[in-house]
């Protein structure tokens, strides 16, 4: 009888054990529910201020270090020297390909912000994953029916990132900031007619990890003349 009463004690426990763990689950995909949508086929807009809230988001990536006061120019030099994983500056994600880096598998996840800002802990806590020491990989793409000419990339972080468009770094943003609208600007730059690939990483030691994009005119004035889009699975016949 003890025997049995024991095991029935035991089914209870590791049940309600489950629940727990399911329920835990479910609220950090509700938190990650008050940050973010999931993106759709439709291409989108940048929002009436100009800020870029699409991007497909790879799950972070560990680094060793505890605090953003390390995030010098050369610190930031030289960990975006490093290969992370497989054609990391020319790849175009798919949401939910999958990429390796060591004995890890991390996914990208196409999102809609529901805010101007990215809100990278909680995207990172949303999926399970850990939030500091991390590095934040991040695509947007850009399609423009004509060229945009003399505009800037108009950044601000709480951490800090270095961006990239058409291959070509733009904008680095170094040291331990707060997010700040604007905090740094790239040189002029030309959004040119057909595909535009905006893509950087974040990286942040401890506290918020935030960013927020948009080219703004020669007037500091935003631009909203291009659309956003994303790679989606392709759907099975």
């Amino acid at each position: 009888m003890y025997h049995w009463v024991k095991t029935i004690l035991c089914l209870v426990s590791a049940s309600l054990l489950s629940l727990q763990a399911f329920a835990a689950g479910e609220g950090e995909r509700a938190e990650l529910g008050h940050y973010f949508a999931p993106a759709t086929a439709e291409p989108t807009t940048p929002d009436s201020e100009g800020f870029i809230r699409r991007w497909t988001i790879l799950e972070p990536i560990a680094k060793n270090f505890s605090s953003n006061a390390q995030l010098t120019d050369n610190f930031l030099m030289e960990t975006m020297s490093e290969e992370y994983f497989k054609d990391q500056f020319t790849v175009i994600p798919v949401d939910g390909s999958k990429v390796k880096y060591g004995k890890s598998t991390l996914l990208w996840h196409s999102l809609d912000s529901k805010k101007f800002f990215i809100n990278l802990l909680r995207f990172a806590e949303g999926y399970g994953k850990e939030y500091f020491q991390q590095m934040y990989w991040a695509v947007a793409i850009i399609d423009c029916e004509e060229d945009i000419e003399d505009v800037r990339l108009a950044g601000g972080v709480n951490s800090g990132a270095v961006w990239y468009l058409n291959g070509e770094e733009v904008l680095r943003l170094t040291n331990d900031r707060d997010l700040i609208v604007d905090d740094c600007m790239s040189q002029r730059l030309t959004l040119k007619k057909g595909r535009n690939i905006l893509r950087g990483a974040v990286l942040n030691g401890q506290g918020m990890a935030t960013f927020c994009l948009r080219f703004v005119d020669g007037n500091g004035r935003p631009v909203t003349g291009y659309t956003l889009s994303c790679e989606l699975p392709k759907k099975k016949k």
